[in-house]
């Protein structure tokens, strides 16, 4: 099996999109929806737990700053075909980042992408109508502010 991608750039454009959206679906359904995946992989590297040091600046334009450290679970599997898949996600889900992995070989296979683009379209939908509620809901609560103008007589 190849990869449906001929191009690097290509790939990588592709898997920054499927990957921002497979780290934001509860990893009840990630999981589940990977195991129906039709095909066995190895993994290069087991799923391992480390640190990450975050950054952060204030108002986008301030100095950065270290914010502190946040647990990170990564893996790498490898399909029958050579393909590598790529699971990274916050946190100590070492299943998750399988199924994440599991997710980025069958998005780059011919014979598997058009099923898991389909859970991709489903999640990508519940995330913008979850997005939407969310975006309401702070909203509601905004509060606005004003500044008067004092003018000389």
């Amino acid at each position: 099996m190849t990869s449906r991608f001929s191009e690097p750039a290509e790939l990588q454009a592709a898997r920054q999109h499927w990957l921002a959206i497979l780290v934001r679906v509860p990893a009840e359904m990630l999981i589940e929806a990977s195991a129906a995946l039709p095909f066995a992989t190895t993994a290069l590297k087991a799923p391992e737990v480390g640190l990450m040091m975050t950054d952060a600046r204030i108002h986008a334009t301030g100095q950065p700053f270290h914010l502190g450290e946040v647990s990170l679970t990564r893996c790498v599997l490898q399909d029958d075909s050579g393909l590598l898949g790529y699971g990274h996600i916050l946190g100590r889900q070492k299943q998750q980042a399988v199924a994440i992995a599991r997710f980025d070989i069958a998005l780059q296979r011919l014979d598997q992408y058009q099923a898991a683009e389909a859970y991709l379209a489903d999640w990508q939908d519940t995330i913008t109508e979850v997005d939407a509620m969310e975006s309401e809901r702070v909203q509601q609560t905004a509060v606005e502010f004003f500044t008067m103008v004092r003018g000389e007589a």
